[in-house]
């Protein structure tokens, strides 16, 4: 008897091999075909049911891995190349994937990062071809605007009625290893119309030209987080005499997290422009909810203390989608009551007295080839403008003036 049951029970496990053999055969040319038919949603039911049964290999991960990258799922990479990784722990061309992954969902430090991260011997041709530290793009861009002026006969308090501003500028972005980037740059701005004052309470030709200088240090530690250090020079004549010389600055320091899908930062800076302090703090947060810029919401906001202004605020929000292979666009819009305000860790100065109370922006990003891409940005802005005692700290007669304007800016890639 008892030899009868061993062998009903022999024969039960045969069976059930035999039938686990039968089905993981089913089930992984299933998954074989769905990957060369190019079917994730398919492919990945297939692989979820597996997976449920212990089915794990290195062939279903990289099915699964290169069908995500080919559909911009690159979080879904990640898992799938890494979990690939440890059935061929030889495997390059994951790595690649990987990458690239990186790269092509905006996350370009952390690819750097990750390449530098994998041993020489464990790289392909590809990866072992790139190049991190060393130029990484130059640009040149140039922005025009035009506003309708109020004109008084006579003003005794400063007032700007600026008619019409110009500005070029042009920088650049280097790696000098793969943890730590530079970026500098140099704008100069003009603005003509007509400035009152004190001394001139009938008005004088404004003719206004401002020179800036820019530069950052970003640093990448540790995976996913950023740091940052930047700061920012501006030299110019006082508007009235137009002969001496002010110089102003600005410094501060930045943090910034990111995901696949959540992208935040903050910062906070110092400033001594117009005679004044200010001490301000930024944050923003982005939501891609396919973890790849196809489509992204950011939201942000600034608020400045001024020693003698008092508090201001600036809130954004902006909206960015893929409209096909080489255009994208970006649409927003920005709220808020401050002036001599720096966004963008300092990148985008205003030590004009002109509030730029609505905002309303389009970015075009045309991408001709892989070198080069081209910026159009159309704008809508309404200012509010004050006549302002400079002696009192004091402000009266709100005008509102509606300015339009475009900026065109030209990027080109090195590596």
């Amino acid at each position: 008897m008892r030899i009868l049951l061993n062998i009903t029970a022999l024969l039960l496990v045969f069976s059930v091999n035999l039938s686990a053999q039968s089905d993981f055969k089913t089930l992984d040319q299933q998954t074989y075909n769905y990957y060369i038919k190019g079917d994730y949603k398919n492919l990945k039911n297939t692989a979820d049911t597996m997976l449920s049964h212990g089915m794990d290999y290195y062939y279903l991960r990289m099915r699964l891995g290169i069908l995500a990258y080919n559909k911009q799922l690159y979080s879904s990479i990640l898992k799938n190349f890494t979990r690939a990784m440890e059935f061929n722990s030889i495997d390059t061309i994951s790595r690649e994937y990987i990458y690239f992954s990186y790269l092509f969902s905006g996350r370009k430090a952390d690819a750097y990062l990750y390449l530098e991260s994998v041993p020489k011997y464990k790289k392909n041709n590809i990866l072992k071809s790139i190049g991190k530290p060393g130029l990484s793009s130059v640009y040149a861009g140039s922005s025009a605007s035009g506003s309708d002026v109020t004109l008084y006969k006579t003003n005794n308090l400063y007032y700007e009625a600026v008619k019409s501003s110009l500005s070029f500028n042009a920088g650049f972005e280097s790696y000098f290893s793969a943890r730590f980037k530079g970026t500098f740059a140099y704008t100069n701005y003009h603005k003509t119309g007509t400035v009152y004052s004190v001394s001139d309470t009938s008005g004088i030709g404004l003719n206004f030209t401002q020179h800036q200088l820019y530069a950052k240090l970003n640093g990448y530690i540790f995976p996913g987080w950023e740091f940052s250090g930047f700061g920012h020079v501006a030299f110019y004549p006082y508007v009235t005499t137009q002969t001496q010389t002010n110089i102003e600055y600005l410094g501060g320091l930045g943090i910034a997290k990111n995901g696949w899908k959540i992208r935040t930062g903050a910062n906070l800076s110092f400033s001594n422009f117009s005679n004044s302090n200010q001490i301000r703090g930024e944050g923003y947060l982005t939501y891609l909810p396919f973890a790849n810029l196809n489509l992204y919401f950011t939201s942000g906001g600034m608020y400045q203390s001024d020693k003698y202004w008092g508090g201001t605020y600036q809130i954004n929000q902006e909206i960015g989608f893929k409209i096909s292979k080489s255009i994208w666009l970006e649409s927003g819009i920005i709220k808020g009551n401050s002036f001599l305000y720096a966004r963008n860790q300092g990148y985008m100065i205003n030590n004009s007295f002109q509030i730029p109370e609505t905002t309303i922006y389009s970015n075009i990003i045309l991408l001709p080839d892989k070198k080069f891409s081209i910026t159009i940005s159309p704008y809508y802005c309404k200012n509010q403008i004050y006549s302002w005692n400079l002696n009192s700290y004091l402000r009266t007669n709100k005008l509102n003036i509606n300015s339009f304007g475009v900026a065109f800016k030209l990027t080109c890639k090195i590596k």
